[in-house]
């Protein structure tokens, strides 16, 4: 248009590598509160008593269920982060990051390229709980819904997320959103291989003597995609955040181990309970 003044195109200086994101990774492993929290809770799992397994396990179930969903909102907080930062990232980047967080979230939902829709993980999840308990997960929810911890657990995930860790500016505030997003897949692939192995242990010594024929199709998908999607959450980073963002990256994933091993503490007191 005539008068108008053309913005000059976004500054491209070097993204973090991927042995920079490998190696705040390995800083989470020797650093993370919420790993011993994971351990306590699937070790609890697998060594509860026969004759308490059901009555333990039901306040904790309210709490999965409803921390299973919250994630999609974080996920989606994270992908508007990235969009938000148009006219300040470079196009290429931001497209290419946008693309490796779009493929966790729509598999959420069933949807995977070259695949028919499949059920959505909280169908998933449905399926999972009444092979366990025998009776339908809705009917439960509707009888059980308190879910305290996962909704503060949520809170405090969102509110990371959607104030971009108190970051000044849009491309900061999306550099702490793929870290966020970065220790959420990292931490979950240890979370749902974990709770596979811990239901398969409590499987072999309580439920299958019930007659008890578990689906694992939640937790095997899980166990097999949680890599994958780490994966993406490394190239998503690789992509398009600045190098000289290290710092913002650490403290995003900090934040959300910190939160992450607090609801997993509580869901283990649930069991002790």
């Amino acid at each position: 248009m005539p008068g108008s003044v053309r913005k000059s195109p976004p500054v491209v200086g070097p993204t973090v590598s991927r042995d920079v994101v490998r190696g705040l990774e390995r800083e989470l492993d020797t650093t993370a509160q919420s790993l011993p929290a994971l351990r306590r809770f699937h070790t609890l799992l697998e060594q509860l008593p026969a004759d308490e397994v059901h009555r333990r396990l039901a306040p904790v179930w309210a709490e999965l269920c409803y921390n299973l969903e919250s994630f999609n909102p974080v996920f989606t907080a994270v992908l508007l982060k990235v969009q938000c930062t148009l006219g300040q990232s470079d196009y290429v980047r931001r497209d290419a990051a946008l693309q490796c967080l779009i493929v966790p979230l729509a598999g959420e939902y069933g949807l995977a390229a070259e695949y028919k829709l499949g059920k959505t993980h909280r169908q998933l999840f449905a399926d999972f709980y009444a092979s366990v308990t025998g009776q339908p997960l809705d009917a439960f929810l509707a009888s059980h819904p308190a879910c305290p911890h996962a909704e503060h657990f949520f809170a405090s995930m969102l509110n990371d997320v959607a104030n971009g860790g108190g970051q000044a500016d849009a491309m900061s505030q999306a550099s702490y959103a793929l870290g966020y997003n970065l220790a959420v897949e990292y931490l979950a692939a240890y979370e749902k291989t974990w709770m596979l192995d811990a239901f398969r242990v409590l499987n072999d010594r309580v439920l299958a003597a019930q007659g008890k024929t578990l689906d694992w199709v939640f937790l095997e998908v899980h166990a097999v995609g949680e890599p994958m999607h780490a994966e993406l959450g490394h190239a998503a980073v690789t992509s398009m955040v600045p190098a000289d963002h290290v710092h913002i990256l650490r403290k995003a994933m900090h934040d959300h181990d910190r939160d992450f091993a607090a609801f997993y503490n509580a869901c283990a007191d649930l069991l002790e309970a």
